[in-house]
């Protein structure tokens, strides 16, 4: 008989396996392939993750958790794409000012950290994995809707890949982590093809992982847990 390894998942809408339709509508597929998880490796998983939150509030669900005791082995913890991200309406408005990530680097890398030794505390062995890479240029059209001034909005950016490169500061810094506190990492963006072959895998608002991206998604988790599991 195949043991039984619980887990939870601490996220956001990645985790949720959320992707957007034409019509601009989300929905949540990830039930789909926790459930190929379960059949293949037997792991049954509790998904904690929340639709556009920061790992602060993460945080504040995990704590939670542990103060009404965690039964699981293992947690995984995927964070960094709503902390990297910015208020694009105050920048639309005020183009020529400072405007900070919704949690800052240091904030980040500190929260994430301390999530991990706080699992381990518990005897919970904590994952964490990579980001997915976003489109920049479907990004910019996408956080210009809705009244945003995209002019004004590239203006402070200086050039649309700049929402790039800080989106992947954030996944590096979960690689740096998961280095220094020796915590097993679930490479998911390198699963990703660069360049105009990203587009399949990346809904129109730039950000979220089409079915097929999911099934990228769903790959690197499954060669990871078959390395990671014994026979």
């Amino acid at each position: 008989m195949m043991q039984v390894l619980r887990a939870k998942i601490y996220g956001d809408s990645i985790m949720k396996g959320t992707i957007l339709d034409d019509g601009y509508r989300y929905h949540a597929i990830m039930n789909e392939y926790l459930l190929k998880l379960y059949k293949r490796f037997g792991i049954e998983a509790e998904n904690r993750s929340r639709f556009g939150i920061t790992v602060e509030r993460g945080h504040s669900i995990l704590r939670r958790d542990i103060d009404e005791g965690l039964d699981c082995e293992l947690a995984l913890i995927e964070f960094g794409g709503n902390d990297s991200n910015f208020h694009w309406d105050k920048i639309s408005l005020e183009p020529d000012r400072e405007h900070l990530p919704f949690t800052s680097m240091q904030d980040f890398k500190h929260t994430m950290a301390a999530m991990t030794e706080e699992l381990r505390a518990e005897g919970v062995q904590p994952v964490m994995m990579t980001l997915p890479p976003i489109e920049p240029n479907r990004y910019l059209d996408f956080i210009s809707r809705n009244g945003n001034n995209k002019a004004n909005i590239l203006h402070w950016l200086g050039y649309a890949n700049r929402i790039f490169e800080v989106h992947k500061s954030y996944s590096d810094a979960i690689e740096e982590i998961a280095k220094e506190r020796m915590v097993p990492l679930v490479d998911v963006r390198s699963a990703f093809p660069a360049g105009e072959a990203l587009g399949k895998y990346v809904c129109i608002d730039g950000i979220h992982p089409t079915e097929k991206g999911y099934a990228l998604i769903g790959d690197a988790f499954s060669g990871f847990l078959k390395a990671a599991l014994p026979a």
